[in-house]
């Protein structure tokens, strides 16, 4: 029996397409989607009905709160008025290897990568409430799988990640990070 995934493992990091820098995360994401679809069309024949599929269409729905000042916020607005295209990645964070010994050890997370375009941005400012944007990011050619190692320091903003109760499992993270000496 398996355990339930957590929304909150799954982190999208961005990075426009061809750019020589570290991909980074839209902060505060509060939740993002997934949706595929492919058409498919029957031709009626004398011997029965066949069918081939059409494109695969393939969309991440995103939503967060908006930071004060956040790079990649800024990156994601321009490419959809300036329309270049964006490198995207959902990493997810349950999903850690490492290896390699001390002090060489390599931490990498499953992640699928994916090169497309911002289709739909939306931010909203409300008097009351904290300021929101949406987006909507399509997908080219088809999605790819894969590890990816993380800057350090954003695993260190990370706080911690599902452990499993085994004893092959300890906490090294979060309340589990030794005092230093």
């Amino acid at each position: 029996m398996g355990n339930i995934a957590k929304g909150v493992h799954k982190v999208l990091y961005f990075r426009k397409l061809g750019e020589a820098a570290e991909g980074a995360k839209l902060v505060f994401q509060t939740e993002h989607s997934k949706s595929y679809s492919r058409d498919r069309e029957s031709t009626v024949t004398k011997d029965g009905s066949v069918s081939g599929s059409g494109a695969l269409e393939d969309e991440i729905s995103i939503s967060a709160l908006q930071a004060e000042t956040d790079p990649t916020f800024t990156m994601l607005s321009d490419s959809i008025v300036d329309d270049y295209p964006v490198e995207m990645w959902e990493v997810d964070l349950a999903d850690r290897e490492e290896t390699g010994t001390e002090p060489d050890t390599i931490t990498t997370f499953a992640a699928e990568y994916r090169q497309g375009y911002i289709t739909e941005w939306e931010t909203t400012n409300p008097s009351e409430d904290d300021p929101e944007v949406s987006g909507t990011f399509v997908t080219q050619f088809k999605r790819q799988k894969g590890r990816v190692t993380l800057p350090s320091n954003d695993i260190e903003t990370l706080g911690y990640v599902f452990h499993d109760v085994l004893a092959t499992d300890p906490a090294d993270d979060g309340l589990g990070t030794p005092p230093e000496a």
